[in-house]
């Protein structure tokens, strides 16, 4: 068959109602976004140096799950997050030698990818239409707050998280609405995985199953299932939960849980999941879409998406999450409702010739609008920043050359105090430690996690010398060092900017030496607080 015959095929229409069709297309926005984060961000945007220390602490405990994770904090934190991914860094660094650095800015863009894959059966099974399904999966491969958290540095946990949860669910759907058992074993072996991968995707993973349940498998069998891989999932993980109750306690889980929003959570929960959208530069098109397909689906009486995605963003905190749902409903109405009416305006005669124009300025327009331009350009200066999918890494070539300084000329006992969202990675890139840091502290208790958010916002946001010794002072704090950015930085994704008063405020200070300087970095010796 010539080329021009295979395109006639695949352009007609039972071509378009084909996965090969659609898969393709979405696989290619996917590809088009992830080349573009690596195209704009020559270090991973945000960052994973918790993740990378701790996978660094298995291989160093000869592959046991280790107590403690050292130097984040001057006591460290426990160690109690679900090892799964851990141990695939681990692995991946000391089998290949892959530089972990690297690994959190090529692997989630992979997963992203990848992901999209069962997404797209899944939401086949759903909606029982191919072109929905490929029109809700390029819509999930370009929507900016799920990019936000699966292809930063940290969706090296939370991209694999959620491709154990979409493939969990595809098997979900065939087991309950299918009603074919066979997908009960590989249901039960990824609802485990992803318990031992990352607590609120798990959260997801149960929860719609139960949905799934109530809506297409009403009966003793049907519930008897779901039970039977909520207990399956959670006895095939016991090695790990099991360790760290015995190493911990039980409280442990209940004091991170108690550091965060939990399930539910009233009118804010609510503001939060179902208003703050229409508030964002780049969430309100993708919000708007999936809405309008709600009461589309809501008026036809197909009530199970609509459900799925209302009780995801009341339960749930995370708005990524909504759009598992999300990207379905916005599909329906795309394919129901914007659709019929271009059709109804170009005429019935030449609707065959505007369905590939569609389609490349869906492909176009969604790699490009959403996909490239909403990643913005992590050298802006912060005035000139827009709202955009990924806010600037948190370490960059000077922040590299600064920790590399630290680790030749310092000693390895030495206490410092990092300003800036670089003190996410400083312990792990340094193996010194960093006083101030409030991650991984939620499994200490919400006091704890507090204090330390407290203190990180309040050192890192100092822009005079005055500042930053009243905030130590406060906290009762005795760095050795302080580590202060110079021009624009981030302060927990947000954006912020350090103007040249602090360096020459420093430097008349009696209370710091400088010991290190480039472009973008200042290393202060802390001789007093007085």
């Amino acid at each position: 068959m010539s080329l021009k015959a295979r395109m006639r095929v695949f352009f007609s229409a039972d071509g378009m109602e084909s996965d090969a069709f659609w898969l393709s297309i979405a696989v290619t926005v996917g590809i088009a976004v992830y080349l573009a984060y690596l195209a704009l961000y020559p270090f991973p945007a945000h960052g994973a140096g918790l993740y990378l220390a701790i996978a660094e602490q298995i291989s160093a405990h000869g592959y046991r799950l280790p107590e403690t994770i050292p130097h984040y904090t001057a006591e460290g934190v426990p160690f109690a997050y679900p090892p799964l991914l851990f141990y695939v860094i681990a692995m991946l660094r000391d089998t290949f030698g892959i530089d972990p650095i690297s690994l959190t800015r090529y692997l989630p863009g992979l997963l992203t990818v990848v992901y999209l894959i069962p997404y797209y059966y899944l939401t086949k099974e759903i909606l029982e239409s191919p072109s929905q399904a490929g029109v809700a999966t390029v819509m999930l491969a370009v929507t900016p707050v799920v990019l936000k958290w699966h292809l930063a540095a940290g969706g090296i946990v939370r991209a694999a998280a959620f491709l154990l949860v979409l493939t969990g669910l595809y098997t979900g759907i065939r087991t309950f609405k299918g009603k074919n058992r066979r997908w009960l074993i590989p249901s039960i072996a990824l609802f485990a995985l992803t318990v031992l991968t990352h607590p609120v995707y798990t959260t997801l993973f149960g929860l719609s199953y139960l949905l799934m349940v109530g809506f297409f498998d009403r009966s003793w069998t049907g519930l008897g299932l779901g039970a039977s891989v909520a207990i399956g999932g959670i006895a095939l993980a016991s090695p790990w939960w099991w360790h760290v109750v015995s190493t911990h306690g039980l409280s442990i889980f209940t004091a991170a849980a108690g550091t965060h929003d939990g399930l539910g959570g009233g009118f804010a929960r609510l503001f939060d999941s179902f208003v703050g959208p229409l508030l964002s530069s780049t969430q309100w098109p993708f919000y708007l879409l999936s809405v309008a397909g709600v009461l589309f689906l809501v008026r036809r009486r197909r009530l199970f998406v609509p459900a799925w995605m209302v009780l995801t963003g009341y339960l749930l905190t995370q708005n990524r999450l909504l759009y598992v749902a999300g990207a379905m409903a916005a599909a329906v109405f795309v394919c129901k409702v914007c659709l019929p009416v271009v059709r109804e305006q170009v005429g019935t005669d030449n609707r065959g010739r505007y369905i590939p124009l569609f389609l490349f300025v869906l492909v176009v327009g969604s790699t490009l609008g959403f996909g490239v331009l909403t990643t913005g350009d992590s050298d802006a200066e912060a005035e000139n920043r827009m709202e955009t999918v990924l806010p600037a890494p948190y370490m960059d070539k000077h922040d590299e050359h600064a920790m590399g300084w630290v680790k030749r000329h310092t000693a390895p006992s030495s206490q410092f105090v990092v300003l800036g969202d670089a003190a996410e990675l400083f312990p792990f890139v340094t193996h010194r430690t960093s006083l101030a840091s409030p991650w991984g502290v939620e499994w200490k208790g919400s006091t704890q996690f507090e204090r330390q958010k407290e203190l990180y916002d309040s050192t890192s946001a100092c822009t005079t010398a005055d500042c930053l010794t009243q905030s130590l002072q406060n906290a009762q704090l005795r760095p050795d060092y302080v580590y202060v950015p110079k021009g624009h930085y981030t302060i927990r994704r947000d954006d912020h900017v350090q103007p040249s008063r602090m360096r020459r405020s420093l430097v008349k200070s009696p209370n710091y030496s400088l010991a290190f300087e480039n472009r973008n970095v200042m290393i202060y010796r802390v001789n007093a607080l007085d």
